[in-house]
């Protein structure tokens, strides 16, 4: 078994982008009122509550209605828009498709160069990137980054490069990325100020991207800033966000003292905002419990261990991956102090959970099994080991995937076009303590 603690699956940070949605006066047609105008607002309420199926219907009713008055850009603006849904629901394809038909009416009635055609040019991108296809995505983003450079869309600008900085991380392409980076935040200190939120949230995406490429002095400098800043503007989930990825920052540097104070910090902060049993919160306890364990406060790290599985039991009886991912962390802790019998104990009581879970979810928590499978050889149990090795290891075949769960539900600002950085960028979805391959 390895030293280092598994990713928490469901909670990690990930560089993509999302996209964001309007209720405002977008609309093509002259008439504020028109039937298609208040189907289109219909839709993008339905989706906004959370109320996809309703969202749909009204999407493809305003999209009939388009066609029926043959207006070609009202017909464009539906198929940008719905974009969002098939994104929320992790279809790629169709976003794919409607944004496609609706660069095609934008290009050929508002020409390349127009506003509209690169939003509808940069959520292409964005579905691209979501796909895998690099290369289509930065050479749409790069198409977006030149459009919006002849038309001195400024803020627009900062949100772009920021996607395409995002893609260039996942590329390991670093330094490419700083650049675009350092940009979006030139660009939104002179637009904003420099106490503003979009401002923090380069800091923030500079610290998260050097720390995912193991530049850890430099997150650190970075992060330190965007805390500052989030203090300062009283920002309760951009501070924890910030805290957490300087505890992640400050443990692979061994300053085991500063991680556990940042990590203390974020887990006081988060059960405020979210209260001490969210899922998420767990996340920020087992931090603090792995980092306490390396520090040799291993009494305080197995009490909160055993809080967390409680936790994890008790009031996310549905969950059961928040569960498993505790149970793991836990049977590391208990292997690295010698403890193999309890380690066993603690992996074999989780095994019908891990078993009862989605191949999604089975495949992203893998760890499980391998990590028993392991185990069991050191205690010399190898034909049980064999057999739970090779019992699970189908769980890799192609006809056992099952498409990725839906994101996580969030509150939506106010476009359908690229995302404000804050919402596109390094999301703040915590992670247990992990280290990428990425060499210095």
């Amino acid at each position: 078994m390895p030293s280092c603690s598994i990713k928490i699956v469901s909670l990690t940070l990930a560089l993509a982008s999302s996209l964001t949605i309007s209720l405002a006066g977008f609309a093509q047609t002259s008439e504020p009122t028109s039937p298609w105008t208040q189907k289109e607002n219909e839709a993008e309420s339905s989706f906004l509550s959370g109320a996809y199926r309703e969202a749909e219907a009204k999407w493809k009713e305003a999209i009939a209605l388009a066609q029926k008055d043959s207006n070609r850009l009202n017909l464009a603006e539906t198929l940008n828009q719905m974009t969002h849904l098939f994104l929320k629901q992790h279809r790629l394809d169709e976003a794919r498709s409607s944004l496609q038909a609706a660069l095609a009416i934008r290009e050929k009635e508002l020409g390349k160069d127009n506003p509209k055609t690169a939003e509808t040019l940069g959520n292409l991108a964005l579905v691209e990137h979501k796909s895998g296809h690099d290369a289509d995505a930065e050479r749409l983003y790069k198409e977006v980054i030149e459009i919006k450079r002849k038309s001195n869309n400024s803020n627009s600008l900062a949100i772009t490069l920021t996607n395409l900085a995002n893609l260039y991380g996942e590329m390991r392409r670093i330094e490419e990325a700083r650049k675009l980076y350092l940009e979006a935040l030139e660009i939104d200190e002179k637009t904003y100020g420099k106490d503003h939120k979009e401002v923090a949230q380069d800091y923030f995406n500079l610290g998260a991207v050097m720390y995912h490429h193991n530049y850890n002095k430099e997150a650190i400098e970075y992060l330190d800033r965007a805390l500052a800043l989030y203090e300062k503007l009283d920002d309760g989930p951009g501070t924890v966000k910030s805290l957490h990825y300087l505890g992640l920052s400050h443990a692979e540097e061994k300053s085991h003292g500063k991680a556990i104070e940042v990590y203390r910090r974020a887990l006081t902060l988060h059960s405020k905002i979210k209260g001490d049993r969210h899922p998420d919160t767990l996340v920020h306890q087992l931090n603090l419990a792995r980092t306490l364990d390396s520090d040799g406060q291993s009494k305080e790290a197995e009490d909160l261990y055993k809080d967390a599985i409680g936790t994890a039991s008790k009031y996310h009886t549905d969950a059961r991956v928040k569960l498993i991912e505790c149970a793991i962390e836990y049977a590391h802790f208990l292997k690295r102090h010698g403890r193999r019998t309890d380690a066993e104990n603690q992996l074999k009581e989780v095994l019908p959970a891990y078993e009862s879970l989605s191949a999604h979810h089975r495949r992203e928590l893998y760890e499980l099994p391998r990590v028993y499978s392991d185990l069991l050889k050191e205690l010399k149990k190898d034909a049980e080991a064999d057999a739970l090795a090779k019992k699970h290891l189908d769980v890799f075949g192609p006809h056992h995937l099952s498409k990725a769960p839906p994101e996580p539900e969030a509150k939506q600002p106010a476009k359908l076009q690229e995302p404000s950085k804050s919402q596109a960028a390094h999301k703040a979805k915590p992670k247990t303590a992990t280290k990428k391959a990425t060499k210095k």
